[in-house]
């Protein structure tokens, strides 16, 4: 009885410790389910909805919407922006990013001034630092065609942003470097939690740099490489601050992605429809990359 008594006693300690946990977390409970959960109802409500002139929302089961996005012209262009402007952005800032980490990794003199001049483009907000991208490109009063006219590598202004190609290049360019400090710093985080240890027994063996790099590092620096491009494939596949800014889908619809485009179908075109059925093509796509992405990297841990 007194055994019985004292699990009785355990349990209830046990069931009040739980509770207090969930107590605690009740206030952010409350949140995702006011500020995410009920807005992703209601878009996907919207989007299997008809609505009407006066933005009622009527009729609900019908792919009215869906039909009416995929007819559009420029859809097809638009979703293959958006994964060339993701996947160039993503692949060449792992890459520069790596190599900054590496750098900055190493004892020597200024590193700490390096490291903070490297996180003022990441400091500094995005729609600041557009604008400035677009002023810079400008063809009648950038700072780009004035310093190359003053260095004589040009003979006229070039208009940058003239055309469909050269802009959106330009603009993935500037994702790139508003990237790149936030990637940079995550795997110098990981890289800081690789024991030197490792490279000293190398060192020993006779290890070469690439060795070392190949065989030690990349592979202990995994984890934090997986979560980076996770973070950074969603967060720059729903970018708008850049192209909006610099130039707003122009010249001809040519340069919008999704996140643009949607905001002009909701904004412009007055399709809230088609910009929420927008809005789940973008989830799922999303959704399907990260489940892959992470799926493909457990198989090649338990490999």
């Amino acid at each position: 009885m007194e055994n019985e008594a004292k699990l009785a006693r355990r349990l209830r300690r046990e069931r009040v410790r739980q509770m207090r946990a969930y107590l605690w977390l009740a206030p952010m409970l409350l949140l995702l389910l006011v500020f995410v959960l009920r807005p992703v109802i209601e878009v996907f409500r919207v989007a299997f909805s008809t609505v009407t002139a006066a933005n009622l929302v009527r009729q609900f089961g019908t792919l009215d919407n869906f039909r009416y996005l995929f007819a559009q012209k420029e859809f097809p262009r638009v979703m293959t922006n958006t994964v060339i402007w993701t996947v160039a952005i993503v692949a060449l800032s792992v890459l520069l990013s790596l190599i900054a980490a590496l750098v900055l990794n190493e004892t020597f003199k200024g590193r700490a001034f390096h490291r903070t001049v490297l996180l003022l483009p990441w400091a500094t907000s995005l729609l600041v630092t557009s604008a400035a991208w677009k002023y810079i490109l400008d063809y009648h009063y950038g700072a780009l065609n004035a310093l190359l006219l003053r260095l004589g590598l040009i003979k006229s202004s070039i208009n940058f942003l003239g055309s469909a190609g050269s802009a959106f290049t330009w603009m993935i360019v500037v994702g790139i470097i508003v990237t790149i400090p936030f990637m940079t710093f995550t795997l110098l985080s990981g890289l800081q939690s690789i024991s030197h240890d490792f490279y000293e027994a190398a060192v020993i063996d006779g290890a070469s740099f690439w060795d070392k790099l190949f065989r030690i590092t990349l592979p202990l620096l995994r984890p934090a490489i997986n979560v980076t491009i996770v973070l950074n494939v969603i967060y720059v596949f729903n970018s708008f601050a850049i192209i909006n800014t610099i130039t707003n889908g122009a010249p001809a619809n040519k340069t919008h992605t999704i996140t643009t485009y949607l905001y002009t179908l909701a904004f412009q075109k007055q399709k809230y429809g088609a910009s929420a059925a927008l809005s789940l093509v973008s989830f799922v796509v999303l959704a399907v990359f990260a489940v892959l992405y992470m799926r493909t990297q457990m198989k090649e841990d338990n490999a």
